[in-house]
C-alpha cells in the first residue's frame, strides 16, 4: 500500500461572486471542494494537501460566519486531515503575521485544517517508507530563496516541498516586479524530490527539471477570472503516490461545467475588443513619439484630445505594466 496525497491549490472561496461568472460562486466551489474529498475517498488518501489561496478576500469582515461553517462542513465528509499552506488571499497585506484573525486561522484553531508552513509539517509513515511535506508560505513579491536552501532531508524516504509561489519553465519576472522561481534553479536544492506550487493559475503541467526533479504546476482548483486561460483550463488535482520503488503523480480533472455555462462570453467578447484597441493605440504612441522625444507616452497619452478618460487611463496603465516611462 503507497503512502497517497491529494493536491489541490487557490480555491479562491468567496461569499461574493466574480463579475465575471453568471453562476454561484460559493455553490460552484463548494462543489468542487466536495468532490476532491471525493477523489480523496477513492484513492484512499492520507491527506489532502492545499497549496494556499483558500479564500479570496483578504479582509475578515468580508467573509461570513456561514462560510466558514460552510467549509468546515464539508471537510467533516473527508476521509482525511487537510494540511494548508497559507496564500497572498489568505491574509490582509498577504502577511501571514495576521492569520490569528484570519478565516484561514480560524480553520486552523478549529482543527479543520492542519498548518503546513514554515516549521509545521507533515510526516507520512508506513512499513518501508516515510514521506515528510514541507510548505513555504507567501511571503512578499521579494521571495526568500534561503527558505528552499534551509530546506534539508532527514531520514525520511521522500522530501515533498509545496509552495505558494509563481514559478515557470522559463520565466523569471512579472510585470509587477514579482519573483518567479525558474524551473531549472530547483536543481540547486538536491535534497528536494518533489515540488509543488501554488499562486499562478495557469495550468503549467507536470515536468521534470534538468536534475531530474519533478515540478507540479497545475493551476488553480477554480476559474474566477475571464481570460482565455480559464475558459480552457480543466480544473484538477493532483495525485501523488509513494512507495519503496519511488512515486508517481497523476492528474485527475475535478467535475466542473463548460465555460459557456458559467461565463458571460459576451462581456468577455467586448473586454477583448477594448484590450486590443488599447494595445493598438499604446502602439501607434509608441511609434509616433521617437525614443529621444522630450515627452513621454504617459504625457503624450494626457495631451491628446478627443480621448475619453477611460481609455485614457487605461492605456497610461497599460503603458507602465509594459515598463513605459
Amino acid at each position: 500500500m503507497p503512502v497517497t496525497l491529494v493536491w489541490r491549490t487557490d480555491v479562491h472561496l468567496s461569499d461574493h461572486t466574480p463579475r465575471s461568472r453568471t453562476d454561484n460562486w460559493t455553490e460552484t466551489v463548494l462543489r468542487k471542494l466536495a468532490a476532491v474529498g471525493n477523489i480523496a475517498r477513492d484513492v484512499n488518501a492520507h491527506a489532502v494537501i492545499d497549496g494556499g489561496d483558500f479564500f479570496d478576500i483578504k479582509a475578515p469582515g468580508r467573509n461570513s460566519h456561514a462560510l466558514i461553517q460552510r467549509v468546515m462542513a464539508v471537510h467533516r465528509d473527508y476521509p482525511c486531515p487537510v494540511y494548508a499552506n497559507v496564500g497572498n488571499h489568505d491574509c490582509v497585506y498577504g502577511d501571514y503575521s495576521y492569520l490569528p484573525q484570519q478565516p484561514l486561522g480560524v480553520l486552523y484553531e478549529a482543527g479543520t485544517f492542519r498548518r503546513l508552513y514554515d516549521e509545521h509539517e507533515a510526516v507520512f509513515t508506513l512499513p518501508g517508507i516515510k514521506v515528510r511535506v514541507v510548505g513555504v508560505p507567501y511571503h512578499g513579491v521579494k521571495y526568500d530563496m534561503d527558505r528552499l536552501a534551509r530546506i534539508k532531508r532527514g531520514d525520511e524516504d521522500y522530501l515533498v516541498v509545496v509552495c505558494h509561489l509563481l514559478a515557470s519553465p522559463t520565466q523569471s519576472t512579472m510585470f509587477d516586479a514579482e519573483d518567479v522561481i525558474r524551473y531549472d534553479t530547483l536543481d540547486n536544492h538536491p535534497d528536494i524530490d518533489l515540488i509543488f506550487f501554488g499562486h499562478w493559475h495557469k495550468d503549467q503541467g507536470i515536468e521534470r527539471t534538468p536534475g531530474g526533479k519533478t515540478v507540479v504546476n497545475i493551476g488553480s482548483l477554480t476559474r474566477g477570472a475571464l481570460s482565455q486561460d480559464n475558459l480552457d483550463r480543466v480544473p484538477s488535482v493532483a495525485v501523488m503516490r509513494f512507495d519503496r520503488d519511488g512515486f508517481t503523480v497523476e492528474k485527475l480533472s475535478v467535475p466542473h461545467a463548460p465555460a459557456s455555462d458559467v461565463f458571460d462570453l459576451v462581456k468577455r467578447d467586448a473586454e477583448q475588443i477594448q484590450q486590443t484597441m488599447i494595445e493598438e493605440f499604446v502602439d501607434h504612441l509608441s511609434q509616433t513619439f521617437a525614443p529621444s522625444a522630450q515627452k513621454s507616452l504617459t504625457d503624450a497619452v494626457r495631451d491628446i484630445p478627443g480621448v475619453p478618460d477611460s481609455v485614457r487611463e487605461k492605456a497610461i496603465n497599460y503603458i507602465e505594466r509594459a515598463g513605459g516611462r
